[in-house]
């Protein structure tokens, strides 16, 4: 092999570096040492070269292989003025011993032509460390296999050194802003009519989440909406809330199995802003009113691909819901008896959520939720659908549907107990 990189002798090193028998990893190393001399030899008759019965020793000859490319005096002078005589043929251990250095001497020349990027010292500077007779002490220890020493470092050197412990850190944060306005706005003789209006619409998410590659992971999410909306035909406002939501979802999981994890589950979600009907005064929810909280115990399965996650959790008969309403006239209309503000029930709950990229710059979020008590029903589907047009411009498609028979005050003869929200926008958005 008369052209055989360096890098490639390091990789073979790299490999049998964890060894536990020392003498067998020396052994092997001798042998591809043997076989490089046997191959660069003109006239070679036998490469087969063993030493497998030979006494364990230490041996300094291969330090150049596991340390920082340093420049070599010897190696330059012998490979530019007598060259590396390889020719020679001899069975006696010392010829074999010295053939050996010549070849990681010329290994060594090869990368100083190749890649001198890759010679962080010379050797002056590296003697420079220790006095002479150090030096000898410790070549001196290594040739009779003793026990070495700690280098003596000069206490100019020492000063700068520095030990810093750095620890891996599974926390993971993110987060999102965008924010959205749109208006109409229509002259008193248009032909087909129409209500003059403004929207905005702004959304907030954070994201915490700790995962240690093992077995424990920690999810946080907190997300807030809030939107205002102008209406003509309303005379008692100016504006009202058209998009409100604070929640706050928060999963611990240990990993049992392979995509599974025991999870145990919270959910908090109320709103911010009181929202009013058209022309009345009296508010239909409000901060606290209704506040749903819900704690549960299961199964978390995960799975993901390039460019998808998805994430099925199911709690089996340990899903506890809790519904509470500031105000007592409010209760009935969310399923809570007269004369109480809060209820409480066990059930099964199952959550999946999936977030794909459907194409370059489109992406799909979706969050599905079911619970039932056996009595009762509750089902929430969203599902947002962003489009983005640049770093910070992009448009937004949510698409929300929610099923709940707890109470004859949200039933409707025409969606019975579905209710729908729909909402395009185009705005700004910042991610981190």
């Amino acid at each position: 092999m008369k052209h055989i990189s360096f890098c490639l002798l390091f990789l073979a090193a790299a490999f049998t570096v964890n060894a536990q028998n020392q003498d067998a990893v020396r052994k092997y190393f001798d042998k591809c040492l043997d076989q490089l001399v046997a191959d660069s030899r003109l006239s070679a008759k036998d490469n087969t070269y063993s030493r497998e019965d030979e006494e364990e020793r230490t041996d300094p000859t291969y330090f150049r292989m596991f340390t920082p490319t340093v420049l070599y005096e010897s190696t330059i002078k012998q490979g530019f003025n007598n060259g590396f005589d390889m020719t020679k043929q001899s069975d006696s251990e010392i010829e074999l011993y010295e053939h050996r250095k010549m070849m990681i001497d010329r290994l060594l020349l090869n990368v100083y032509k190749l890649r001198p990027d890759m010679v962080h010292t010379t050797e002056a500077d590296m003697r420079s460390l220790v006095t002479p007779a150090e030096l000898e002490e410790k070549q001196r220890a290594l040739l009779d296999g003793k026990k070495d020493k700690p280098l003596a470092i000069p206490d100019n050197v020492q000063g700068n050194l520095e030990t810093k412990v750095v620890k891996p850190n599974y926390w993971r944060t993110s987060g999102s802003f965008s924010f959205s306005f749109t208006q109409n706005y229509f002259s008193g003789n248009w032909a087909q009519g129409g209500d003059n209006n403004k929207t905005l619409i702004t959304n907030l998410k954070l994201h915490l989440n700790y995962n240690d590659k093992k077995k424990i992971s920690f999810e946080n999410t907190f997300e807030a909406k809030l939107g205002f909306v102008t209406v003509s035909g309303d005379t008692l406002h100016n504006y009202k809330t058209n998009n409100d939501m604070l929640r706050i979802d928060s999963k611990f999981g240990y990993k049992i199995l392979n995509n599974v994890n025991l999870s145990a589950k919270m959910t908090l979600q109320t709103q911010s802003m009181p929202n009013y009907p058209t022309n009345n005064r009296n508010f239909v929810s409000n901060f606290m009113a209704p506040f749903d909280a819900n704690f549960s115990v299961g199964l978390d399965y995960k799975r993901s691909g390039k460019n998808w996650n998805l994430s099925l959790y199911f709690a089996p008969l340990s899903a506890y819901n809790y519904k509470f309403v500031r105000y007592g006239y409010l209760a009935s209309r969310y399923g809570i008896r007269a004369g109480r503000q809060h209820k409480e029930d066990f059930g099964t709950q199952i959550q999946p959520t999936f977030n794909a990229t459907i194409c370059k710059n489109v992406t799909l979020n979706s969050r599905m939720e079911y619970y039932t008590n056996y009595s009762r029903a509750y089902f929430n589907w969203e599902n947002t659908i962003k489009m983005k047009i640049n770093k910070y411009l992009d448009a937004t498609l949510f698409l929300h549907g929610r099923f709940d028979d707890s109470s004859r005050g949200l039933y409707s003869d025409s969606y019975g107990y579905w209710q729908l929200k729909e909402y395009m926008t185009l705005g700004l958005t910042y991610s981190w």
